[in-house]
């Protein structure tokens, strides 16, 4: 039988490796669907450029084309960033007196073997109007684009987007994650989410709106390091057996501390998809409805999950085996803790070099 502290070292040591292993996983963030711009120069011209994620292997990047509207291309030249920029000349909209001519506009993905589970974010500037946002799923590589977005349209696209979001945000859900672990009682699981709810909702409605604003590298440390302090008051209050802290006491107030700090990291992702001017707010409300939705999914899905688990082994005897991972211990926290910490060392490099 393995002591404690044997245990212990060898399930750091795992941990740590399935961490680095897993390294791909460790940044939500640059999971970037395909972002596309469509800009129209005039009634009759547009330019399109698009920018792959990171995570696309060369070889495997796609080509987008605009049809429709009799569009011919003029040329193709490279802006500052290397990316390919496509010039079109198209029949301007107004002079067709067709039913619907001026929705026959359309993007088409081409990828030269196959779609990598990849989605699309298009954003498509008008020459006199507003700036249309388009979500898609990796299926859909043919987009009508259309004339104006409905706020029907807007309020379905930008829930998505924020539910897609947090479920892909997996620094987040680690936050949530040992807020649930501290609160553990139903009543006080909803006030410390609540709790960290009306923090980062705050900051995502103060950066998304240009009213306050802080450098996203800097958060993007600081969130992992939050998730660290949570972590380490887990262990502490298990192992000395004292919850006589301000986190264990009132995790509403330490958890809508630190969702000031993450309200940030969603207002960036808001950013990069953008807001339509004329319905900013409808958008903005909209993708913190989809961030609430995917938190209360991962919430349910959590408590689900550990009572399904304790009915379990309450049936089976593997009394070792419960005691070091899945009982009330500092071992469940172990990779919580190695992961954080990873991604704050991993990001805090990302501002030197």
């Amino acid at each position: 039988m393995l002591n404690r502290s044997l245990y212990k070292t060898i399930t750091t040591i795992i941990i740590s490796l399935l961490g680095t292993i897993f390294n791909n996983l460790s940044f939500a963030h640059d999971g970037r669907p395909l972002y596309i711009e469509l800009k129209e120069i005039s009634e009759s011209r547009y330019n399109l450029r698009w920018k792959t994620p990171p995570v696309m292997q060369p070889g495997t990047e796609p080509e987008v084309s605009l049809t429709g509207n009799f569009c011919q291309r003029h040329s193709t030249t490279l802006d500052f960033s290397g990316r390919h920029v496509k010039s079109y000349l198209c029949q301007a909209s107004h002079l067709h007196d067709f039913k619907g001519a001026e929705n026959t506009l359309k993007l088409k993905i081409s990828y030269p073997i196959a779609n990598p589970a990849l989605s699309s974010l298009i954003q498509y500037k008008k020459f006199k109007g507003d700036t249309i946002n388009i979500f898609n799923g990796p299926k859909i590589l043919v987009i009508d684009l259309p004339y104006k977005l409905t706020i029907w349209e807007c309020v379905k696209q930008y829930i998505e987007a924020g539910f897609l979001h947090i479920l892909e945000g997996y620094d987040h859900l680690l936050f949530v994650f040992c807020l649930v672990f501290i609160a553990q009682g139903l009543k006080s699981i909803l006030v410390a989410i609540s709790g960290f709810t009306l923090g980062h909702s705050l900051t995502l409605g103060l950066a998304s709106l240009n009213l306050f604003s802080i450098r996203i590298d800097v958060v993007e440390v600081l969130i992992p390091l939050s998730i660290m302090f949570l972590a380490a008051e887990i262990v502490y209050a298990i192992e000395r057996g004292n919850k006589n802290t301000l986190t264990w006491r009132y995790p509403a107030i330490v958890a809508g501390g630190f969702g000031l700090l993450h309200g940030f990291g969603f207002a960036s992702a808001l950013t990069e998809l953008g807001l339509p001017q004329s319905q900013k707010i409808i958008a903005l409300f909209s993708f913190n409805i989809g961030v609430e939705l995917g938190q209360i999914l991962f919430v349910l899905v959590l408590i689900a999950s550990i009572f399904l688990i304790k009915w379990i082994f309450s049936r089976w005897s593997v009394s070792f085996f419960y005691k070091y991972t899945l009982a009330p211990s500092s071992y469940i926290i172990y990779p919580v803790g190695v992961v954080s910490a990873y991604w704050s060392i991993d990001r805090a490099l990302g501002l030197i070099y």
